[in-house]
Parts: C-alpha cells; structure tokens; sequence
C-alpha cells in the first residue's frame, strides 16, 4: 500500500502514535512525529492511514485528527460493543469493529475504536494489532478484580491518611479503623513477613525509617510495652524458639562418656570468662611432658548433641549466631543446651574438640593434634580474677602468658594488626544502665585471645593440608602503608589505621589473613554462638573417623553466604544497641557535667573518654586532632542516634 506523503498511526512499544511517512521504500517507512523527531518502522507495524498531505501541514492535520478521533472515542461504548460481538470468538480488525458499531468505517472511527480498546481491556482481549472478545466468564473474573483493586487503593489511601495523621500528633487517633491497623502493624513488626499496612507505612516514611516509627506509634497507643526491646522488635528478630525445636532440645540427655574419645578428664581444665558469660565455649589445659608444654585448647563440641538437618540445627543455621545486646541476649541455641549441656561449666564430663600444642623451654611450638576429647572443668574465674592471680603468681597463668606472649610476637613480625580498643560493657536490668570501660589487653585476655586464634589458626592448617572443605576467613593486606601513630593517642591511632583496613571475608579457600598475620585462618572456637564453626566441627569429626563428610563445597556456599550477611547485620545491631544504651546513659546521668574528650579531626568530631562515643562539638577554637578538651553535652538524641557538644 502506498503510503509515502500520508498521516498513519502505527505500534510503537506497543502503544499507537501518529506519523507522517516522509519516505517509502518498500516495507520499511521513514517516519517524523508531531515534535519532528525522524524515527523508522515496518509497514506491518501501521493500523491505520490517514489523508495525504504535506509535510509542512503535518503539525497542524494532525492535532485535528486527534480530536476528531477522541470526538468519536467518547460516543463509544465497549459494553455495548462487546455484547454485539462476544458470541463469535475470533479476532476482529479496527476496522471490522468500527463499522459494526458505527455501521461505517473511516480511519478516525477505526483509530477511536482502536484507543478505547486499547486503553480498557475488560471486554477485548489484544493481540498483535486485532483484538478477540472476551468470554461472559473472564468479563465476570475481571471486573470483580477490578473492584478489590479499587477498594484495595482507597483502603491504602485511608490508611496512609490515618498513618500521616498519627505520626504528626501527640495522641493516637480515635478513628474506628485505627485499632485494626493498629493490629496489623502490631503482628508486621513482631511477626515479620509481609502486611499491606507495614507496605503503605514504608511508602509514606522509606523502607529505613518505617519500622521505627511502628514502634513508636505502637508505644504511644499503649500496644507495646516500652519496656519491649526496640531493637529486636524494630529488626525483626524473634526471640522464642518454636516448640519442634524447644522439644528436640527437650529430648536431649547429657553426654555419657563411652571410650570413643580422649580422656582429659584428669588435667586441670580452666576456663576463663566474662562474669555474666553463660554460653562457655573454651577452657585451657596445660601438662608438663618430658620438657614440653603441652597447651590444651578445648572447644565445647556441639556436634555431639546437635544432629545435621534437625530442628535444633535449622535453627541455628537461620539465626547463625547469637546475638548480645545490652538488655538481652537471643541465643543461637535454646537455654538448656547453650547453657548446660554443651556449655563447659565447672564439675560436670563435657564432649570437646581438642588442639593439643607442643611447646619447648623458649616457648617454640614444636607440634600439634587435633581430636574429639571429653574433659572435666575444675574451675571457671572471671577476667578480673584471673588477671589478679596471674599477678600474684599463678605458675600455670604464667607460663600461659610467655607462651601467649611469644605467639603475639610472632604474629607481628608477619604483619598483624594488634591493636586493640577498649571495650565498653553495657547492661541494662529493667530500668538501670550500667557501663564499665574493659581494658581489651589485659594479660588474661590476651591468653585467651591467642590461644583461640592459635587453635583456629592450626585447624585451618590442618583443613588446608588435608584438603577437608571447610569455611576460612581472609582479609587482603592494606592497599597502602601503615601510617605513623608512634605518640598519638590510642583513639587518633586507632582511627588512622582503621582507615587502611580492608573488611574480612569468608571463603572456601585458604588464604592470607593479613590483620592477624597469618597464611591461613578459620573459626571453630565458638560453635555454640557461630553456626559456622559448628559446620566446621562436623566436617573435622567426619575426618577424623574417615566417613562422609556430611558437607560440600556447593553447601558450604550456600551456608557461607547466609551466615556473612547474618554476620553484618548482627554486628550493626549490636553496635546501634549499645550506641542507643550509652547516649541514654548519658541523657540522664551526665547532662551539665564536664566531661573529657580527644579531638580526632579539624571538622570538630570528639570522641568521649570514658564512654568511647562520638559526636560534633560546636564553638571550638582551632580544633586540633589529639588534643584533649573539656566539654558539656549540647544535645543528645537517642534514637537517631545522634549527640552533640559545646565547651564545658
């Protein structure tokens, strides 16, 4: 058909525009629009064709064209088309359409017809460019769609408008409908899952910001107690276990000791802790044996209680750690087993995992084995306590310091990075916040500390050596050189370095984990708090007894994966929970009180001495990064969190 010189209308993206072809040639058309764009198209793409002009009357042809199609648009009506035609099921034309209902055709009736078709579906179906009419059946289906989406969006209008309203006023509202959404939002926050009403609150605030404003609109009309954990609540996380695992735990009984692993029962095992630490994973042995030490690093072995793929263990692979915040603490594992059965507590035969290491007279480590024990603890003390008998001379502490100390030493010749903050310890017990300041490097921390790493360094070793699959943990060294911090204040140090480091990954290869200074490097020292390191446990005890190794590298990924990003998001709950506890701490007992801070930039950033948190001060003179100044709290805002300072 010859269309060169005409106005068309032709598919384009699947909706219909208006053309002048300014050129043919055989199938393909060169085409302008009404703003002089030049495009192309097939000439099977055009329904309809339209008067011949000139192309300098295009602009002008065209907009009453439009309005004569949209004339006869509106005297359509596609019920009524549609009852005409409905009883033959086939495809029909533009044109075919047209002339039925207008008992004519012409390029501005077909081009109407064609519009109110396209732009309502109900009645006809569209295919390609004809459209088939619909069956009575699919009519029926589709309007009744249509009224729950009609009632769907004005029930979210409703309730975007009462969500607005409560969280611009002091009162919660009085609607009727308020306590159903209420309700709602109520079972989002603490159930999760997915609830048009927690929808249309993230539509109105952002994703970030909805689920603490639900909180706090729950709060104010008193359908939370405040005293309920925000942080758990506003996150997600479900502190009760359900009853499959509750009575899986339930059904479990306390290890017998049967011959099958090695007894250490014998040796003075010691375990060394927090005080309020109820989940011990780890105690030290220490034996003298022709001139060597023989250092015993024991892992409770929750791979004796906890059978692969149970209730217990689907679980703890959802939740992949445990998670310690300040007011509470929701374990990996349920109470009974985390904090009895596996748990190494004093008097009572426990199954372990077992790093025996050799050392000679210069603390030179001259060997190791790695098996499946039971042990018996003789005693559990605090850090304090520990740190006070080492000094007064305990001879089995003290030869665990020089051999600790050497390690350390060792590990720093290679690169690690052995800087260690202070730790603040925040406990909050119904209404009272406590906070003490931990010294990160006193002597027996620093035994533990390098005796965990030690055994985990040699488990991923022995892993590697042996080609056993397993979770390793890597970190890439610095892209560029240390800075120098010789004589600048531990914070000011710690955040230069803090700036070289590159974040540790897991992975199921070996590799160098350059911030400890190590060639290879692996977790199994905490398996009732990491569900990685029990996976590692159980791909070591299968091993050890030559069967199946009950994971492999596909599972392991898939298990790595989940347990990282559980990693990062448990990591930033609990500093965001502790950040919150301090600045509340602070709100209520050191407002208009001096206090002592290092200036760490120019931009006037402070970091608090006793309470290792940061903010702005506003009104210092040349602020000089190491400095310490004395200063008052201006503003301190909890929940944003957010605190800021002046000059005292």
């Amino acid at each position: 058909m010859e269309m060169e010189g005409h106005i068309i209308e032709f598919i384009d993206s699947g909706s219909l525009r208006v053309g002048y072809v300014r050129k043919q040639e055989r199938s393909r058309l060169q085409i302008i629009d009404r703003r002089g764009r030049q495009s192309s198209a097939l000439s099977s793409r055009v329904v309809i064709v339209h008067l011949r002009i000139r192309e300098d009357q295009f602009s002008e042809k065209a907009a009453e064209l439009l309005e004569e199609v949209e004339e006869r648009r509106a005297e359509i009506d596609l019920e009524l088309l549609w009852e005409s035609v409905k009883a033959e099921e086939r495809d029909y034309t533009s044109a075919e359409l047209a002339k039925t209902y207008f008992g004519e055709t012409s390029p501005t009736s077909e081009s109407a017809v064609f519009r109110a078709l396209d732009s309502n579906p109900l009645f006809f179906k569209k295919r390609g460019i004809e459209f088939q009419p619909r069956s009575e059946m699919q009519v029926g289906n589709e309007r009744v769609r249509r009224e729950r989406e009609e009632e769907r969006e004005r029930f979210r209008g409703r309730v975007s408008d009462l969500l607005r309203r409560a969280l611009r006023e002091s009162e919660p509202p009085t609607d009727p409908e308020w306590p159903t959404v209420a309700d709602r939002l109520h079972s989002w926050l603490r159930l999760g899952g997915k609830d048009e009403v927690g929808e249309i609150l993230e539509d109105v605030l952002g994703e970030p910001r909805a689920r603490t404003a639900a909180y706090d609109l729950l709060v104010k009309s008193g359908r939370l107690d405040p005293s309920e954990d925000r942080f758990l609540l506003i996150n997600g996380v479900n502190q009760n276990f359900s009853e499959d695992t509750l009575e899986a735990c339930a059904r479990l009984s306390h290890y017998e000791h049967d011959g099958s692993r090695v007894d250490r029962t014998s040796l003075s095992a010691l375990a060394i802790d927090d005080e309020d630490t109820r989940e011990v994973d780890d105690a030290l042995t220490v034996d003298e044996v022709n001139g060597e030490t023989v250092v015993g690093i024991h892992i409770a072995d929750v791979s004796a209680f906890v059978r692969m793929d149970g209730p217990l263990d689907r679980e703890a692979y959802r939740r992949s750690a445990t998670l310690y915040l300040p007011n509470i603490s929701v374990t990996m594992f349920p109470e009974r087993l985390a904090t009895d059965l596996a748990s190494l507590v004093p008097e009572h035969i426990r199954p372990a995992f077992t790093t025996e290491v050799r050392f000679d007279s210069e603390n030179k480590l001259l060997g190791f084995e790695i098996f499946q024990s039971v042990v018996r603890i003789t005693d559990r003390v605090s850090y304090e306590d520990a740190d006070r008998s080492l000094a007064s001379g305990n001879t089995t502490l003290g030869r665990l310091e020089k051999i600790a100390s050497k390690l350390l030493e060792t590990r720093k010749e290679r690169g690690a990075s052995v800087h260690r903050r202070p730790e603040l310890k925040v406990r909050v017990k119904g209404d009272d916040i406590s906070i003490r300041r931990i010294d990160s490097n006193s002597p027996t921390r620093l035994i533990v500390s390098e005796m965990m790493i030690l055994a985990n360094r040699l488990g991923a070793d022995h892993a590697a050596a042996e080609d056993i699959p397993i979770i390793f943990r890597t970190q890439e060294p610095p892209s560029k050189a240390p800075p120098k911090t010789d004589g600048l204040p531990e914070p000011l140090q710690f955040e230069r370095l803090r700036k070289t480091f590159k974040r540790s990954r897991l992975s199921l290869d070996p590799g160098e984990h350059s911030g400890l200074g190590l060639s290879a490097y692996s977790q199994m020292s905490s398996p009732i708090r990491r569900y990685a390191d029990l996976v590692t446990q159980r791909q070591f005890a299968a091993a050890r007894t030559d069967g199946d190794l009950p994971y492999d590298k596909e599972e392991l990924l898939r298990i790595l994966t989940t347990v990282e990003a559980a990693e990062l998001e448990i990591r930033r709950l609990e500093e965001a929970s502790t950040t919150y506890w301090v600045l509340e701490y602070l709100s209520r007992v050191e407002l208009n009180r001096p206090l002592e801070a290092l200036i760490l930039n120019p931009r006037g950033t402070l970091e608090l001495t006793d309470y290792l948190v940061r903010g702005k001060a506003t009104g210092l003179e040349n602020p000089n990064p190491g400095d310490y100044v004395t200063v008052e709290i201006e503003s301190v805002h909890p929940q944003k969190p957010e605190i800021r300072f002046r000059p005292a």
